[in-house]
């Protein structure tokens, strides 16, 4: 190997290393703040709270709102994806008959699916492509959050008009909805609302990385063994690697790709342990998935980063 190709390997670790590492250290902070008793559950709850129906929404709405939809849409990724998504979730249907208890199914079929992408997703695309990938990223999570919640209900459950109601109220997708209609009609926000929005915003990724720390517990990664790790390798390095592959294939570009493979690499969304919790008698597993997958990710995501550079 000449020498030219091995700096050219060192500098993408490098470079991949640097955009993992702040995402890293600041859910090992959080760790270390729960281990010492700094915060503790009544924070976490707080914090994803906030986080969950306050400052993402915001973040997500001043994004789509402020931005053109047309200039930010990459109307192949998003296309592309949803058909992955889609596909990736039949598969699993498919996969989980032979080796997951069926009361586990939908479980290990969601978990395997539903990345965390508007947190770590988020953070990680930011960290590597920088703030101008904003808007891109959210015109993304505006149409695949909306995919991924009414996925997620029909894996886990019987889909009904109850269950429609619920996602109409995520906030979620009502701060993505509510931007998309807003920059459509090309409405002017004034400044005194914006900038509000915008220091909420910028609570969203370190107070959500710092709960999602708080909240990993080796521990639980350890009574549905064969399971979790099964599912944390689908959704860590299997599903990811198909779908970047069928991106390139495509022919799509090098930040369209590296956005493809950050949002499908993701570590287990929290959002996959409150549904499972809610919706069956397996949220203990939904926990170590995502325990598991989110301890794992930096190293999983860092090679990733690699390869595609």
């Amino acid at each position: 190997m000449d020498v030219t190709k091995v700096m050219s390997i060192y500098q993408s670790l490098y470079t991949a290393s640097l955009s993992v590492c702040p995402v890293l250290a600041i859910l090992l902070l959080g760790m270390w703040l729960k281990k010492k008793r700094v915060v503790g559950d009544e924070f976490v709850r707080g914090g994803n709270n906030i986080v969950f129906n306050i400052a993402l929404p915001c973040l997500l709405f001043i994004n789509v709102a402020t931005n053109s939809l047309e200039n930010n849409l990459n109307t192949l990724l998003v296309v592309y994806a949803a058909i992955a998504t889609i596909l990736s979730v039949l598969a699993l249907v498919v996969l989980a008959r032979f080796f997951v208890p069926k009361s586990q199914q939908g479980v290990f079929v969601q978990c395997s699916f539903r990345g965390n992408m508007a947190i770590i997703g988020l953070a990680l695309a930011v960290s590597y492509l920088g703030e101008g990938i904003i808007p891109v990223v959210a015109t993304y999570l505006a149409f695949i959050t909306i995919m991924y919640n009414v996925l997620s209900i029909m894996v886990l459950t019987t889909f009904n008009r109850k269950m429609l109601v619920t996602i109409t109220k995520n906030p979620l997708i009502l701060g993505i909805v509510i931007g998309l209609v807003v920059s459509l009609l090309q409405i002017s926000i004034p400044q005194a609302i914006v900038q509000p929005l915008n220091y909420l915003s910028q609570l969203t990724l370190p107070l959500a990385l710092l709960c999602i720390g708080a909240s990993l517990n080796w521990k639980n990664a350890k009574s549905n063994t064969r399971v979790t790790v099964i599912a944390t390798l689908l959704k860590l390095i299997v599903i990811p690697g198909l779908v970047v592959t069928g991106g390139i294939s495509l022919g799509l570009d090098q930040d369209a790709l590296i956005v493809l493979f950050l949002m499908s690499g993701a570590p287990t969304a929290a959002a996959a342990f409150v549904m499972s919790k809610q919706l069956t008698s397996h949220g203990d597993l939904a926990s170590e998935i995502i325990t598991f997958s989110t301890l794992l990710s930096p190293l999983t995501i860092t090679f990733g980063l690699v390869i595609l550079a």
